[in-house]
């Protein structure tokens, strides 16, 4: 009868797929574990009459089963030893393999079986209840899915989750290693591999595109002026000679170049524009970089510049054939062994990529908390195969209140209302997982969230109801301040500056009540706070500033983050002046503080000149309108016989306006005066600028150490 079952149960499980079969024994599961990394924990124990026990594990769960399989004798707690066959015979088509466990001393023989297989994640969901004020409940429940292929009889079922890594690793196969064999005929001392330089030093094996030799060069020149033939030919003629030159000296371990001799003996037709485009296409479809070598002659004189400008001009023509800039490389190798002017050019794989920094490289990975959690259910309880389970593993009061959580950074958030959210404190040293969250408040739903893993004993936001009740205005500016002067050169101020960026977030709360506040916000790479409203906590990488609001009440918070930057400013620009002069003005003394002032009150000068300069103008304008109105008036009284007291006043009216006039033009040219002179002080102003301060002079035109020197010359003398 028993047979009967276990035929039926094999035939039955066989038509399971094999990710779904068990660890089967005749032993008793007591417990499981279910973490989220993908495993599960199982624990069975068994009492054995015999002096073994067999075991049969699924093929595909045999790897975790041997990596994690612990068996100890309960009473001892001494570990016993597991056989297999090497070559399992999968009897009737079950997929398993029968393993023994031997066991040694007096029967019976009590045992622990623990071990690791893979299982499905279980998934977190979570009830908040606003049960009183300063206090919120957390419950937390944990889906479990029964895919073993067994059911869970009376089982301590449980959840965890960790940073543990898990993997796979074949553990069953057999592993033959290839081993050499030696013979009675083999050298007892070997040669040793030839030996190379790397690349840039002499014997370099990189790949040679074309050596070019300074007659080949000349004729590059005059490419746009000669007809194509007769460069082909004159090319193909210096190609013959320097290829006949290195035929006399051959060279056994230098590489042939991959294409710059070879076209020599062909008919004439190739012109360097076209050898030069054949090595751009061929580096565009590779991303390779090409080295362009440049070589002196013995007779020149500075041979580093003359074989640095060879290189050059063939690097531009390589660009003018489309080679990208970054991609080609000249280098002037001076005078060298076995080379009499030239270039040659050399392919070399592309530069590696430049490592990721720390920075990005946190950013790119996932920026949830990883921490250690572990619930487990105190009763026993079971779980058929193939069906699920909720079990409750979490409630417990917990630090909380209700708050307002702005977040305009994250694609969930809102730039103009926080979200109502619930604030609250782990109440567990484990991590509690994300998930989803339900909140319920005074006997009723009052809404849903999502949240992030919650480190133990950590604070988390939990946004759950979007009410409009406070609403943000945002404002945003950036400026530049100079922090440093590091250099002085004719007005032009090489700086040390901070790029500052100003945020200015307007709360308004619309409620008859108090509210508070949580502002998130992100600082860009490389700035840091300057400005804040005071104590923060950080929520990743974010800073959270609590803000709290009086009813019907308004409030400006403002945040100041700064970035150094190096940059030059000229003081002769209005703008360059004025930062300056903010600078400066903090300064206590010095010699600059001083130019600088100066510099400010002879610019204020020229614009008040300027200023004068453009009113005399418009007032000239005027008077001349007022001149050509009256001159047209005097000339239309002049045949009006009763009009003669009037236009003596005219007239009158026109001597005055013309000498208004004269007077304009000479505070014009004064004030024209008034301001060459002005912009010439400036400028001499400027060139005197200084960080250094100047040695005091005494009289007689000699400064102290040069009257002291001359003194004790005349007294040696």
């Amino acid at each position: 009868m028993k047979t009967a079952l276990l035929i039926t149960a094999i035939l039955s499980l066989s038509a399971c797929s094999s990710a779904t079969s068990y660890v089967r024994s005749d032993t008793v599961l007591g417990r499981v574990v279910i973490y989220r990394n993908g495993v599960a924990y199982f624990e069975r124990s068994a009492t054995v009459a015999e002096d073994s026990l067999q075991l049969s594990v699924p093929a595909d769960k045999v790897d975790d089963f041997l990596r994690s399989l612990t068996v100890v004798d309960a009473d001892t707690g001494e570990p016993t030893p597991v056989s297999y066959p090497t070559q399992p015979a999968l009897v009737g088509g079950t997929g398993l393999i029968d393993m023994r466990i031997g066991l040694s001393g007096t029967a019976p023989h009590k045992l622990r079986l623990s071990y690791v297989t893979e299982a499905p994640s279980w998934k977190p969901s979570y009830r908040l209840v606003l049960a009183k004020p300063g206090t919120v409940e957390v419950q937390a429940w944990a889906v479990v899915d029964n895919t073993s292929g067994e059911d869970w009889n009376q089982v301590k079922l449980g959840v965890g989750s960790s940073s543990a890594m898990s993997f796979r690793y074949d553990l069953h196969s057999v592993r033959n290693v290839e081993r050499e064999t030696l013979r009675s005929n083999d050298l007892f001392a070997q040669a040793p591999p030839t030996g190379g330089s790397s690349y840039g030093q002499a014997g370099g094996t990189m790949p040679i595109l074309a050596e070019l030799n300074d007659a080949v060069l000349a004729r590059d020149e005059e490419i746009e002026k000669e007809a194509p033939s007769v460069m082909a030919e004159s090319m193909a003629a210096d190609m013959h000679v320097s290829r006949s030159r290195r035929a006399a000296k051959p060279k056994a371990s230098a590489p042939e170049p991959a294409f710059a001799h070879k076209d020599a003996g062909a008919p004439p037709g190739q012109p360097l524009d076209s050898r030069m485009a054949d090595v751009a296409r061929r580096l565009q479809s590779t991303h390779d970089q090409v080295v362009v070598e440049g070589f002196a002659e013995a007779h020149e004189s500075d041979k580093n510049a003359a074989s640095l400008a060879r290189a050059n001009r063939v690097r531009e023509q390589l660009i003018r054939n489309g080679l990208p800039p970054e991609q080609v490389v000249a280098v002037g190798r001076g005078l060298q062994a076995g080379h009499a002017g030239g270039v040659r050019l050399v392919q070399t794989p592309p530069p590696p990529a430049p490592p990721k920094s720390p920075a990005s490289a946190a950013s790119a990975e996932a920026q949830e908390p990883i921490g250690t959690a572990h619930f487990e259910s105190q009763t026993a309880m079971s779980v058929a195969r193939g069906s699920s389970a909720m079990v409750s593993i979490l409630k417990k009061d917990a630090s909380g209140e209700v708050v307002y959580f702005y977040d305009s950074e994250t694609s969930r958030g809102n730039d103009i209302f926080p979200f109502k959210a619930i604030r609250l404190i782990n109440p567990t040293d484990s991590v509690l997982e994300g998930g989803p969250v339900t909140v319920f408040g005074e006997g009723r739903f009052i809404g849903e969230g999502l949240v992030e893993p919650i480190p133990a004993r950590s604070p988390a936001f939990v946004p759950f109801a979007l009410d409009r009740q406070v609403v943000v205005e945002r404002k945003s500016e950036e400026r530049d301040e100079i922090a440093r002067i590091i250099t002085v050169q004719r007005g032009v101020f090489s700086t040390e500056a901070k790029h500052i960026r100003r945020t200015v977030l307007t709360l308004n709360n619309r409620q008859d009540e108090k509210a508070s506040v949580y502002l998130r916000h992100s600082l860009l790479p490389g700035y840091s706070l300057t400005k804040s409203p005071g104590k923060s906590e950080r929520m990743g990488a974010a800073y959270l500033f609590r803000i709290e609001l009086e009813p019907k009440a308004k409030i400006d918070v403002t945040l100041e983050e700064a970035t150094p930057v190096f940059q030059t400013t000229d003081i002769r620009a209005h703008d360059g002046l004025e930062l300056i002069g903010a600078y400066l003005s903090s300064a206590a003394t010095g010699i600059l503080k001083d130019q600088v002032a100066h510099l400010i009150k002879l610019h204020k000068e020229t614009a008040n000149i300027e200023q004068q300069i453009n009113t005399t103008r418009e007032q000239m304008q005027e008077y001349r309108a007022r001149m050509d109105e009256l001159h047209a008036q005097i000339v239309t009284l002049t045949e009006v016989r009763t009009g003669a007291a009037l236009l003596r006043d005219l007239q009158k009216k026109m001597q005055d306006i013309s000498q208004k006039v004269s007077q304009a033009t000479i505070q014009l040219v004064n004030l024209q005066e008034r301001l060459m002179i002005a912009r010439i002080n400036f400028q001499d102003a400027v060139a005197e600028l200084s960080l250094e301060e100047k040695k005091p002079e005494v009289a007689g035109g000699e400064s102290a150490p040069a009257r002291e020197k001359t003194a004790a010359h005349k007294k040696a003398r």
